[in-house]
């Protein structure tokens, strides 16, 4: 007991020296001061439109961080990880709508049932690997979107229409923003340190090397279901979040459409880096939201009228994809940040 009691000791003395010295890179103080920004920016705008942007950018972030978490270090590429969020947004909201829970109880038992569908899903698509896997999971994602719209279970999973009139976290946008701020915070930080942990480096062996780890000892079928279970944690977690931010819930959250959203997001930020598909959510909501401007704008005007359908957002996405994948295979995260690097050091003199 005393050796780990002076392990345990000696990570948390040497914790405020490894915060300074990474806060002291160009990357952590760039890091600190984004968190410190997305903290302050309810003090420098109280508009409703533009909190409720962020909000859904942050949530978008964990969602995307925890696809990343599964496919980019755990090599098990999922085109239903909607199901998570699905399931997460339901749960929450029948407690909410029907039960009159409080949302911060309710949260707890959604992300309990999405982790519990993570291991029945990571268990049965065990023996299944690339495109087999990725169609299985869509699959899934498929029949859930059919289940819950039919007619004949209506009385239980309200059918089309879904559930609403889904309470927000608050009635006052700034304390919904600030929740969901911390979520993210914590969310993305918890997932760093498991991606740098020795569960990362199981993970990643696993998706290097997965006949290599086996033959080395590693239990590969409880470490890919443990990665299930924690990637289906934090959808769910987004899943809920999101039910509460739109006040609805709908079969259509099941759809592949939501699924292929944290796959672009995370090929917007950088595959394997988990604070790269947390950037990638920020730049694909900011993107949506100036490009459904653009539409409505150009609508306006009869001569640019007939652009308006080229400036759908799932069609600058797809254009945006390809070239990420032609010119930016690791993403934007890695490029922008060495860029801004040889900026800062010119802008010192170095």
């Amino acid at each position: 007991m005393s050796n780990k009691t002076n392990k345990v000791r000696e990570k948390i003395s040497g914790f405020p020296k490894y915060f300074a010295s990474w806060a002291r890179e160009f990357k952590g103080g760039l890091t600190i001061f984004c968190v410190i920004g997305l903290s302050l920016f309810p003090l420098v705008s109280t508009n409703t439109y533009v909190l409720k942007v962020f909000m859904l950018a942050m949530i978008y972030s964990i969602y995307a961080a925890s696809w990343d978490l599964l496919a980019g270090f755990t090599g098990k590429v999922s085109f239903g990880h909607a199901i998570f969020l699905g399931i997460s947004g339901y749960v929450i909201a029948e407690l909410l709508v029907t039960y009159h829970l409080h949302w911060a109880i309710a949260i707890w038992i959604s992300l309990l049932v999405a982790v519990l569908l993570g291991l029945a899903i990571g268990y049965m698509t065990l023996r299944m690997k690339g495109p087999y896997l990725a169609l299985a999971t869509l699959v899934i994602g498929i029949i859930f979107r059919q289940v819950f719209g039919l007619w004949d279970l209506k009385p239980i999973l309200h059918g089309d229409e879904g559930i609403p009139g889904v309470p927000s976290i608050s009635p006052i946008a700034t304390v919904s923003y600030y929740v969901v701020f911390i979520f993210m915070i914590v969310s993305i930080i918890i997932m760093i340190r498991l991606t740098k942990s020795n569960l990362g480096t199981i993970l990643k062996s696993i998706r290097d090397d997965e006949r290599g780890s086996e033959s080395s000892g590693i239990n590969t079928t409880k470490y890919k279901v443990i990665a299930f279970m924690i990637s289906a944690l934090f959808a769910g977690l987004a899943g809920a979040l999101w039910a509460m931010y739109n006040n609805a819930i709908n079969p259509l959250i099941y759809q592949p459409l939501y699924s292929f959203y944290a796959l672009i997001m995370v090929a917007l930020g950088g595959l394997a880096t988990i604070s790269g598909g947390a950037l990638g959510a920020f730049i694909f909501v900011f993107l949506s939201e100036a490009l459904v401007f653009i539409s409505e704008f150009l609508s306006n005007i009869p001569f640019f009228a007939f652009l308006v359908d080229f400036a759908e957002p799932l069609f600058i996405f797809s254009i945006l994809l390809i070239l990420i994948i032609r010119f930016a295979s690791e993403g934007v995260l890695k490029p922008a940040l060495e860029h801004l690097r040889d900026f800062w050091l010119v802008l010192l003199g170095r």
